[in-house]
């Protein structure tokens, strides 16, 4: 996970560094400003996401999540597509509800009540998916959004373009259950304030708890649970810090012990843990792979 708030050439490093380390995917932000420190500089996601394409080769990459406050979900689809077409296939769409009271407040959006939020959530969802899988989508009768007879042309690399979908709450799960490739949570007891992280215990136990719930919700689609991926963002190293070899070996058996496939760390802050990140790969990922 890069947060774009260094120079582009370093951010360019970076992403070069995270392929050629072996990491399989590589995600961004996506926020109006970083929602924890609003006067750092910050680049717009998508526009970076671009960038990426072109600057890497064979790493898969995408937003960890794009934000319902944020996007038009008929102009996401078409973003998403664009971009899987500029990378030869390479784009996963990560969705998630937003909330973050800046990316409201800056940029003029209403704050939506929780009801709301989801039921906004659950129609962009449907219409991004509807529009990669056939390539046409119209927003519900009575709904959030007027999207009339919208088109777009599908990849003809991915088909259907994954589409991973963040979700915490029963109401977030439930879309994830219908149209997610990928569900993708984190250890917090709510979403939006990092001060809801949870020890890893913890975390680890309500973790697992939502994997069930969303097994019930998969059920109810008439779903293999094994259909859909699950990763685990691990907030906890936002803050810069990269954890040693054992740990990450230690948080990877208890995710896959919950049956958790994949894990994402955030890049270190301080370049002085870089060298961190460079044992992980070395020392951590062939064991994950074998």
């Amino acid at each position: 996970m890069l947060l774009q708030n260094e120079p582009w050439p370093i951010l360019r490093e970076r992403a070069a560094r995270a392929e050629a380390m072996g990491f399989t995917g590589l995600w961004m932000a996506d926020h109006f400003v970083n929602p924890y420190v609003q006067d750092q500089d910050w680049f717009e996601s998508w526009t970076l996401l671009g960038a990426i394409a072109e600057a890497t080769r064979t790493i898969r990459f995408g937003p960890m999540v794009s934000s319902l406050t944020l996007r038009n979900p008929a102009l996401l689809a078409r973003a998403a597509m664009t971009l899987d077409h500029i990378s030869g296939g390479r784009f996963d769409l990560g969705m998630g509800a937003g909330g973050a009271p800046l990316d409201h407040s800056m940029t003029g959006v209403p704050t939506f009540t929780p009801a709301e939020r989801v039921g906004r959530f659950r129609e962009s969802v449907q219409i991004v998916s509807d529009l990669l899988t056939t390539g046409a989508a119209s927003a519900p009768s009575g709904g959030y959004y007027h999207v009339d007879s919208a088109q777009v042309h599908p990849s003809p690399v991915q088909q259907p373009l994954p589409l991973t979908v963040a979700a915490l709450g029963k109401g977030a799960l439930r879309v994830a259950a219908r149209y997610a490739t990928t569900w993708n949570t984190m250890g917090m007891a709510r979403g939006r304030d990092l001060k809801g992280l949870l020890p890893h215990e913890e975390a680890m136990a309500i973790t697992r708890e939502r994997s069930a719930t969303l097994d019930r919700f998969l059920e109810e689609e008439g779903k293999d649970p094994t259909a859909i991926r699950r990763s685990y963002l691990v907030a906890g190293t936002y803050s810069g810090a990269t954890p040693s070899v054992e740990e990450f070996l230690r948080v990877s058996e208890d995710l896959q012990d919950i049956g958790m496939d994949g894990m994402v760390i955030y890049w270190p802050s301080d370049p002085a843990n870089e060298p961190a990140l460079e044992r992980l790969a070395v020392e951590a990922l062939p064991r994950l792979a074998d």
